[in-house]
């Protein structure tokens, strides 16, 4: 549910969260756009088969053999799914087709790391996963297409379900694509999930096209191939990123200032202490913009910083509050998937579009927890708890080291991403991601400083994407 409108404190540029999501995002785009779209990078001669991949060497790297002339058989099939057209296959239809093939599949991605209850570091490399997997497959599918011009069904007696005739060709299907790359990098990333329920999903995408007469039966096997193959890929990168080393107490930092296991539940052995070694993305390594070290315990910068919390705790309003609650509610993921959910929307990009939308922001925001880590754990400062047992907390305190912020850095990397790919709505994103990051200290869980450096960290990793995402051929 869309929080209600707004103002934030005067520290922070006025912003309404509804220019981004909820259901006031029309009236207030028209307010602050006019009638025309958010200024999206959509470059209509820009050809996807020439765009960059990332875990294909090439788009036409698991390209099929060429395919045949559709048969009568296969004709006939899709006269007899038309025949046997219901409610239930129409809202099949709109399910997987109704927009952009991958926004359902990112959609669930959202909701299985609440199921399987992923922590944060680990979520933002879970989403990456799928959506660098499912932005390749398009690209492969879409190569293959070009390679291998064939005309969607055109029977005179087939009646394909109103917006749902395959744009250009048929061969392969980019939706089957798609789901084959999301149900392969799922049953990677969840093995406790019912066997074969990512897989059950992908064939009914896949036939989600048959029923609205959009593919052949040839077309979404090829497209589900393809995806498969993608899907491989990015299990082998998880595999392979360092995600699976186990922590031997090695380098832990003790002493006063140095992190303790806090309350409510007084964790001893903290989340993820190895996170800043993973595989990044673009950055160069975890400790690439490793932040200098925080003001020394006990110095005067360092009271000042404990003063700050303490003060921005004793004086909490209602609205901040408010804050609080929203960001806690929504989480960086949630929320910038939103925003960049709306945007996509409000902009009507295509598949290739949106695809590369999600998957840009994705890596910025998997390699932003990947620094904060390695910084954290170079650190090990202790959180405003420790230092003030009697603080007013709002949150209760993650278990892990204070410096610097990983929320702040995440949320700070999706905006930076998103205002490059839509321009026109920069202001609101960047002031939403300065929001994120101020609110941690107003909850008590941070020292201002840490969520200064983490969103400045984020913001660097985003611009550094941005040089990727300029570079791409996509614009």
């Amino acid at each position: 549910m869309a929080p209600t409108p707004r103002t934030v404190p005067a520290s922070l540029p006025p912003f309404s969260r509804r220019a981004l999501v909820g259901s006031g995002l029309a009236a207030a785009a028209a307010l602050r756009w006019g009638s025309t779209p958010a200024g999206a990078r959509q470059e209509t001669a820009a050809d996807p088969t020439t765009w960059r991949t990332w875990l294909l060497a090439s788009a036409d790297e698991v390209r099929p053999e060429a395919p045949g002339a559709p048969t009568a058989a296969e004709v006939d099939e899709l006269l007899d799914y038309q025949a046997r057209r219901t409610d239930e296959t129409a809202a099949l239809v709109a399910k997987w087709g109704g927009g952009p093939a991958v926004m359902p599949w990112a959609e669930l991605g959202m909701a299985l790391s609440d199921e399987f209850g992923l922590s944060g570091i680990r979520d933002n490399r879970a989403q990456t996963l799928l959506r660098v997997a499912m932005y390749d497959a398009v690209i492969a599918a879409l190569d293959a297409r070009a390679a291998y011009p064939r005309d969607a069904p055109a029977d005179a007696r087939l009646t394909p379900i109103s917006g749902e005739v395959a744009d250009g060709g048929s061969f392969p299907s980019e939706h089957a694509a798609v789901a084959g790359a999301a149900a392969t990098v799922l049953a990677y990333l969840f093995p406790d999930a019912e066997a074969g329920r990512f897989e059950a999903l992908a064939e009914e995408a896949a036939e989600s096209r048959l029923w609205a007469g959009a593919n052949f039966k040839s077309d979404t096997e090829a497209g589900l191939a393809i995806g498969r193959a993608v899907g491989e890929r990015a299990a082998a990168y998880g595999r392979a990123d360092g995600s699976d080393a186990v922590w031997d107490g090695e380098g832990r930092l003790t002493g006063p200032g140095t992190w303790q296991p806090t309350p409510p539940g007084f964790v001893e052995t903290p989340v993820e202490p190895l996170g800043g070694t993973w595989k990044t993305w673009v950055l160069p390594s975890g400790d690439a913009v490793r932040p200098a070290a925080p003001p020394a315990y006990r110095s005067p910068l360092w009271q000042a910083e404990l003063e700050a919390v303490q003060e921005a705790t004793a004086n909490r309003t209602l609205e901040q509050v408010r804050i609080v609650e929203y960001w806690a509610s929504k989480g960086p993921q949630g929320a910038f998937t939103d925003y960049a959910t709306e945007l996509i929307e409000r902009n009507r990009l295509d598949l290739p579009h949106a695809a590369r939308v999600l998957a840009l922001m994705g890596m910025a925001m998997a390699d932003a927890p990947i620094a904060v880590w390695d910084a954290k754990y170079t650190w090990w400062t202790e959180r405003p708890i420790t230092a003030d047992p009697d603080l007013d907390t709002l949150l209760p305190t993650p278990p892990y080291p204070s410096y610097p912020s990983g929320f702040s850095a995440v949320c700070g990397a999706g905006a930076v991403v998103l205002a490059h790919l839509f321009p026109r709505a920069e202001v609101d994103l960047l002031s939403s991601a300065a929001e994120a990051a101020a609110q941690r200290a107003w909850s008590g869980i941070h020292f201002p400083l840490d969520d200064d450096v983490g969103l400045e960290m984020g913001y660097q990793i985003g611009r550094l994407v941005n040089v990727e995402a300029r570079a791409d051929g996509a614009e």
